[in-house]
């Protein structure tokens, strides 16, 4: 299963990441929607992350002022978050170890965010379609849900397949990515040398297409305000290599 044997060497191993970037960006884009980010505006605002996995994000956008619930199917990256938010005394952040397809919190939030390729860990369109269902249900109405998605572009450039070799807390791993254009899988192979042991995850990214994506959100209900591409305010089309997607819960439903 992805992410349990290397959850403990997913932050050295994503240490390039501009997480405090993604949360800029994020808010921006979040204002695109018209709601408020000043801090005043958003404390005690019950935020939802998707596949928070070991709460990088999380833990940034609580300390802007949310309530922030994380939700995400891997045990051993939710333990990596837990302690975390220990280290940091972060009392405005729950975890909730559970599928992000099939989760749902009736009305339960202000907004919602799934980042970093999270929605193409889902395998299939019916899947997808569940997904957005259950986050337009998980919304109050006025909700705001921002997400990104991979698209093919990214997987077929040089940036994307990748190998990449180390050794983190006595772990030595070696992580490759190839992809399948027929089959638009895009697939990470991890293995991981622990205490005598040699394991291999394979991690699964399957590519869709912006019009199917927007399909799929607008019967589940949502309104799109924005779709951004490549981390720039311009608007994404399928030359982009990764789309933000910002999206209302209709205040009439």
């Amino acid at each position: 299963m992805p992410y349990t044997e290397s959850a403990v060497i997913y932050d050295h191993m994503m240490k390039e990441v501009d997480y405090r970037g993604w949360v800029r960006y994020l808010v921006l884009l979040m204002r695109v929607a018209g709601k408020e980010s000043r801090r005043s505006k958003i404390e005690g605002e019950r935020l939802c992350e998707f596949a928070c996995g070991t709460g990088n994000i999380s833990l940034i956008l609580s300390r802007l002022g949310y309530d922030v619930t994380g939700i995400d199917s891997s045990g051993e990256m939710l333990e990596v978050a837990r302690n975390k938010i220990a280290r940091r005394n972060s009392n405005a952040l729950q975890l909730v170890h559970h599928d992000m397809v099939t989760y749902c919190s009736e009305g339960a939030f202000d907004r919602a965010v799934c980042v970093y390729d999270s929605v193409n860990y889902i395998s299939s369109a019916d899947a997808l379609a569940r997904f957005m269902s259950n986050v337009y249900k998980s919304l109050k109405r006025g909700g705001v849900f921002v997400f990104d998605a991979s698209l093919e572009s990214n997987s077929l450039s040089d940036a994307s397949l990748f190998i990449q070799r180390g050794k983190h807390k006595g772990i030595y791993y070696h992580r490759k990515s190839e992809y399948d254009p027929k089959a638009k899988i895009h697939t990470t192979y991890v293995r991981v040398k622990k205490d005598g042991r040699v394991i291999e995850e394979v991690h699964r990214e399957y590519v869709y297409g912006i019009e199917l994506i927007r399909k799929l959100f607008t019967e589940a209900g949502f309104e799109e305000k924005f779709a951004a591409g490549d981390f720039t305010m311009l608007e994404a089309g399928n030359t982009s290599e990764r789309v933000h997607f910002v999206l209302v819960k209709p205040d009439n439903d």
